[in-house]
Parts: C-alpha cells; sequence; structure tokens
C-alpha cells in the first residue's frame, strides 16, 4: 500500500486538467494545475491548443498576466501566463473557457518555464511527461431511460407538468383537434333547442 501511494505521488504532480471529459458543442471552464517540481520556482507557463479544440475566454490568475496567441485564421492557438512565480511545494491554477465541435481526445501541450531558463515539457500522449487532455463526448440527443427528447434543440418545455404535455399533445400535428370543435357545435344546438322548448311551452300556456 505504502509502495503505491509513493508511485503515484509524481503523478499526482504532473500538470495537469479539469474536467478531462466534457460534451461537444458546449462552452465548458477548464482547470490547469501547475505545480513546482523543483527547487527553484516556475516563473511561467504556456498552453498550445490543439486544432478543433476552441478557447474562447481567459480567467485572471492574481499576480499574474497572460497573452494569447492566434494563428492565421484568429483562432486561439496559445497562451502564455507570466508576470509571478509558483513556489517550491506550491501550485497555481490556471483557468480557462472552451468549446470543441468534434467528439475525440485533445491533447494540450504544457510548457513550464523554470528561473534560470529550463523549460520542461508537458507534451507525451503519457508518461513520461504526460501532457493534460481533454476527451470530448457527442452531446447527449436522448433523455434518461432512452426516450428521446424533443425539446433538446433547445426548445423551451412548456410548464405545468403532465397536464402542459397533455396541450402539448393535443396541440401536436396530425391529432384531431376537429373533435373538440364538433363537441362544442353539439353542446351549442343543444342549448338552442332547448331555449325554443321553453319558449313555446310559455306560449302555449
Amino acid at each position: 500500500m505504502i509502495s503505491a501511494l509513493l508511485c503515484a505521488a509524481p503523478a499526482g504532480a504532473h500538470v495537469s486538467i479539469q474536467p478531462k471529459t466534457a460534451a461537444a458543442n458546449g462552452s465548458q471552464e477548464y482547470t490547469i494545475r501547475v505545480p513546482t517540481e523543483k527547487d527553484v520556482p516556475t516563473t511561467m507557463v504556456r498552453l498550445v491548443f490543439p486544432e478543433g479544440f476552441e478557447a474562447l475566454r481567459f480567467r485572471p490568475a492574481p499576480g499574474w498576466k497572460y497573452e494569447v496567441e492566434r494563428d492565421a485564421t484568429g483562432r486561439i492557438a496559445a497562451v502564455t501566463w507570466s508576470g509571478s512565480t509558483i513556489g517550491r511545494d506550491e501550485y497555481e491554477l490556471f483557468q480557462f473557457m472552451a468549446r470543441s465541435r468534434k467528439p475525440g481526445t485533445y491533447k494540450i501541450e504544457a510548457y513550464q518555464t523554470y528561473a534560470g531558463g529550463e523549460v520542461v515539457g508537458w507534451v507525451n500522449p503519457a508518461e513520461p511527461k504526460p501532457a493534460p487532455q481533454v476527451t470530448i463526448t457527442a452531446a447527449a440527443a436522448q433523455r434518461e431511460g432512452g426516450a428521446a427528447d424533443p425539446f433538446a434543440n433547445g426548445q423551451a418545455r412548456p410548464e405545468g407538468g403532465a397536464a402542459a404535455d397533455k396541450e402539448t399533445l393535443i396541440a401536436a400535428p396530425g391529432v384531431p383537434l376537429w373533435l373538440g370543435g364538433g363537441a362544442l357545435l353539439v353542446a351549442a344546438l343543444s342549448l338552442v333547442v332547448a331555449l325554443s322548448a321553453a319558449r313555446r311551452a310559455r306560449l302555449a300556456a
């Protein structure tokens, strides 16, 4: 047990990202955790975003400034945080919003610069020096239980629970609405006949 914990400790100190999974098309807030693993402080952190992974906004980190890099299409291709330090036995959190339109696994390359100029690249798919990775899943098209959700496209669901659902069903295309209109017509005719009979009865008296 102790040996397993000791082996797991270095992996836990790697540059990592949370959450590790997200749904396609929706914007998601991500947190990059950067610990310092050397006796000198970290002075700069750079992320390189892969094609298909769209960085949208960045949350200011106290004491740090950030600079974005864009490619020829205007897409944010990388971001660099600098201006502060992460000391030994410390870690820092950097947050940003991003989205991906296609399911898949996206590897975000991270470069950690230490005082003195040494750069450690977290760029590999697995150990050693694994890069932060995010798995994008297909957007859910069905409700729990497997039934298709007619409001999954963003259409507002009527309020009122089952009664509202019943109204929606009645108003849906293909349902014979003339049944309700016919019932109203029959009721109106019955009322006219009853009033005529009552009038005749009064005249006969």
